[in-house]
């Protein structure tokens, strides 16, 4: 009998013959949320219904996640009909849930709580966590970017990733360094190959933002953080901040947007206050 699950394996066949970096991440997701539910299924019996029913039961974990099963058996199902173990894809017609990025940043009461809090759990041992969620704070990379980093990746003020998220479809991932940054990286212990001596420090980081007052802020966020600060600096644009961030489509910048639209208040009064100021003389002599 030629089940769902062998139909998977077809499919990370085909990733890892196409050098996919998504593939421990899928599998992982199969092995949680399809495997045993239905994975153990003849291909050819399952239907549209059984698939809807399963997508309801699987969103009950969270809407990201059940998107992100939905689209893998899409796909394995597709593998399954290239390798004719079935006509059809049940999957074509499940509508996803809406796509809501998550608008969670920090302001400016937030990131100074953080910062004291840092500062009193600076120990030797919290030395490593410390500086790894400071260089994030300052650079706005991605958590598994700052982990893979390597004492060779390091050029001058730049980190340059030629292994990362997104590098079988774009070039190198540039981090840019700037001056808090770089102080960060240059008190680091040179102790074997990796830059940082903490991977991910995600229980300590559980422990800071509980003592900051901000219990739902993930370590992603502060990347979000950081584009908002630039932001709100008025020195930086949405492109230049997609360049710094890494992104490769306009469109992932453009989350952003929401903070220009804050601080248009200010902005037009910035801009009248110019006018006004530029124009004052002549005014007095009318």
């Amino acid at each position: 009998m030629e089940t769902l699950n062998k139909a998977f394996e077809l499919y990370v066949c085909d990733l890892n013959r196409r050098e996919k970096k998504t593939v421990s991440s899928m599998q992982r997701i199969w092995l949680r949320h399809i495997k045993d539910s239905i994975g153990d299924k003849n291909i050819k019996r399952i239907k549209h219904d059984q698939i809807n029913d399963w997508f309801y039961e699987v969103s009950k974990s969270g809407n990201g996640i059940a998107n992100r099963c939905l689209t893998i058996l899409k796909c394995t199902f597709d593998i399954a009909m290239r390798y004719e173990m079935v006509e059809q894809n049940p999957c074509t017609f499940i509508k996803r849930h809406p796509d809501l990025q998550r608008k969670r940043y920090c302001n400016e009461d937030e990131m100074k709580r953080i910062f004291d809090v840092l500062n009193r759990k600076r120990t030797k041992d919290n030395q490593k966590h410390i500086d790894f969620i400071m260089l994030l704070i300052y650079t706005g990379c991605r958590k598994g970017e700052l982990a893979s980093a390597k004492w060779d990746d390091l050029e001058g003020n730049r980190i340059v990733l030629r292994e990362h998220k997104t590098d079988d479809k774009d070039g190198d991932r540039v981090i840019h360094l700037n001056d808090q940054a770089m102080q960060i990286v240059n008190r680091l212990e040179r102790k074997g190959s990796s830059m940082m001596q903490s991977k991910y420090p995600d229980k300590f980081w559980l422990q800071v933002r509980e003592e900051a007052g901000v219990p739902d802020l993930r370590l992603h966020d502060l990347r979000h953080s950081f584009a908002t600060f630039a932001l709100r600096s008025k020195k930086v644009s949405l492109v230049e901040i997609g360049n710094l961030l890494g992104h490769k489509s306009p469109k992932t910048t453009m989350r952003y947007a929401h903070v220009m639209d804050e601080t248009a208040k200010q902005n037009v009064n910035d801009v009248g206050n110019e006018i006004f100021n530029s124009i004052q003389s002549s005014i007095k002599n009318c």
